[in-house]
């Protein structure tokens, strides 16, 4: 009998102290287990990178979504071009299956990507300098306002010929409204531009006649774009009348 006693006591008292705490406005904040926070200082905590889509890019999985990100600051090689695996094997190596410390630096950019500042190893390891600093990348001065880490980083992997600045490849964007250079099937395996040049009629007396004279291509002769002779007094030669 004591023991029904003290026990709806002890619910009554629970109770209680449920009721003070909610008029106080004390009650506990209730975060479900392996949800992703928002912090103040624009982090996300516990958010963990499932997948690397491409050197820089990834996927980071949150409480409720999957949220495509890339890190600030730095550019990687592209599919097709030279150090484009390196770097890609540097991304998956540092990222996937970590929970780092995210910063957001912007929520989106043009491809509609969060741009982050990742941090490894509970803020001892920083993405994007050590990147910068194995040569898998390079710095992206324009978006960082060249800081100071990651200009010194650069500075010493191109000073030990590191990773991309081994490779003689220019990484540098094409201009989208350049002028092509066409070249002609035929020209392309030897690399030499194409030059259209004037054909001459050289007889076998040598006179020279340029095209639309009456004696172009009539007798003996030979068409040659440096005619040696004397020039045609009807059409002028190789000075045109």
């Amino acid at each position: 009998m004591k023991l029904a006693s003290l026990t709806r006591f002890a619910v009554q008292a629970f109770f209680v102290n449920i009721c003070l705490a909610v008029c106080h406005g004390d009650t506990p904040a209730l975060v479900s287990k392996g949800s992703s926070v928002s912090e103040d200082n624009g982090s996300l905590a516990s958010a963990k990178i499932i997948r690397v889509i491409q050197p820089g890019v990834f996927d980071v999985q949150t409480a409720d979504y999957i949220v495509r990100m890339r890190a600030w600051g730095v550019s990687f090689p592209k599919r097709d071009q030279p150090g484009y695996a390196e770097a890609l094997s540097f991304t998956e190596n540092r990222l996937v299956l970590t929970t780092p410390e995210l910063r957001i630096k912007k929520e989106f950019d043009a491809q509609n990507l969060k741009v982050v500042d990742i941090l490894l190893l509970g803020g001892k390891m920083n993405f994007t300098r050590e990147a910068i600093g194995a040569g898998a990348g390079w710095h992206v001065e324009k978006e960082t306002e060249r800081y100071g880490p990651f200009v010194i980083a650069q500075l010493k992997a191109k000073r030990m010929n590191l990773g991309i600045w081994a490779n003689n490849f220019n990484y540098g964007k094409i201009d989208p409204f350049a002028r092509p250079n066409p070249q002609l099937p035929n020209m392309v395996g030897n690399r030499k531009p194409f030059v259209p040049s004037l054909s001459y009629w050289v007889t076998s007396l040598g006179r020279i006649h340029r095209p639309g004279c009456s004696f172009y291509e009539r007798g003996k002769g030979v068409l040659t774009s440096t005619p040696v002779g004397r020039d045609c007094r009807i059409c002028g030669g190789k000075k045109q009348k």
